[in-house]
């Protein structure tokens, strides 16, 4: 049997009575509505990284490098020694993850990478999925999981709906610091102290596992050029607009989102489905996504990658985050936490 056939026949099982939970054809509780809801997506995006990953790709996926330094780190190898162009595990970069990152696929690293990728997305998102259904199994966050972002997260094995949902679970927010750029701005939108005492925690314990590696992280930024901050790019000092409703969580996301250094690509975006609080805002930035990617596409060839990357950027600051911005403002400036704007159904306008 083919992986496709497999892969069809494992998402009727798992979405077939799905659906029934979801029409009430089968009675179940709250809680275990949004377990299934999770297990379902969590296992769904699995299969569906397996099928991708079973098929040959041009290149491996994105944690992939964080893997080999996993495996470096475990045989005590300095993982920044063996990621990168000609080095054990040939990669176009050096190693661009802090060592947090690598203790984090520690788990995983005995493991073939052909089951680390749809291992690692369906903890993604599953993950995320838990963490927006807190108040509500409707939350229009859950858009995200079907938007070009995810889909691109579950084709490269990208970090963005881990990092995402756990901002939103605390005893989970050690993991904001594998991925600092995005997770500092996600902690600056969700600040708990369940979440800085566990970042602590595991930014020491990569410091005692290995002492030299934050000054060989830095040493590789260099050679990623298009990590840039959208609020560089043109139009993104806008955004600051947002900080007249500095006291709302999703305004504190927007502007940190902004001033970070991140590669303003398709997969980075996840975070700013936080952002709606209606199903219309969210298929509306939804569908903006689709129409910034089609604008890169449509203005190419490019010369380089580096090229390529800016005027991805270019398109997903006018069309996501001045977006964004404008739905910011439109709200009251008052105190909100992101879990309980996830299940609001509407803030209030002014």
């Amino acid at each position: 049997m083919t992986p496709d056939i497999v892969v069809a026949l494992g998402l009727i099982a798992i979405w077939t009575p799905m659906m029934l939970v979801a029409r009430g054809r089968i009675q179940a509780a709250a809680p275990v509505r949004r377990a299934a809801l999770t297990a379902s997506v969590a296992v769904s995006s699995g299969l569906l990284a397996w099928l991708v990953w079973s098929m040959p790709q041009p290149q491996r996926s994105d944690v992939a490098q964080v893997w080999a330094g996993a495996r470096a780190l475990l045989a005590h190898r300095n993982p920044y020694d063996d990621v990168g162009p000609g080095r054990t595990f040939d990669w176009p970069y050096p190693l661009l993850y802090p060592l947090t990152a690598v203790l984090t696929l520690t788990p995983f690293a005995p493991l073939a990478l052909r089951w680390v990728d749809p291992l690692f997305v369906a903890a993604g998102f599953g993950l995320y999925t838990w963490a927006v259904t807190t108040c509500s199994l409707r939350a229009p966050a859950l858009v995200a999981l079907v938007s070009l972002g995810a889909l691109m997260t579950l084709q490269t094995s990208q970090w963005s709906l881990l990092v995402t949902g756990a901002a939103l679970v605390p005893v989970l927010g050690f993991l904001l610091v594998a991925k600092p750029t995005i997770g500092l701005a996600l902690f600056v939108a969700n600040p708990k102290r369940a979440t800085a005492v566990g970042c602590a925690a595991f930014l020491i314990l990569s410091v005692v596992v290995w002492p030299g590696w934050i000054r060989d992280w830095r040493a590789t930024f260099a050679s990623a050029p298009h990590i840039v901050a959208p609020i560089m790019r043109p139009g993104g000092v806008l955004v600051l607009l947002a900080l007249a409703r500095w006291r709302r969580a999703e305004a504190r996301l927007l502007v940190a989102m902004a001033c970070v250094p991140h590669t303003t690509a398709p997969y980075e975006t996840i975070p700013l489905f936080l952002i709606p609080d209606t199903w219309r805002e969210a298929v509306a930035l939804w569908a903006l996504a689709i129409v910034a990617y089609l604008g890169q596409r449509a203005m190419g060839p490019y010369l380089s990658q580096n090229d390529y990357w800016e005027s991805g950027a270019k398109w997903i600051v006018l069309l996501m985050y001045l977006p964004s911005a404008a739905m910011v403002l439109w709200r009251r400036n008052v105190w909100s936490e992101l879990p309980a704007l996830i299940g609001s159904g509407g803030a209030r306008r002014l």
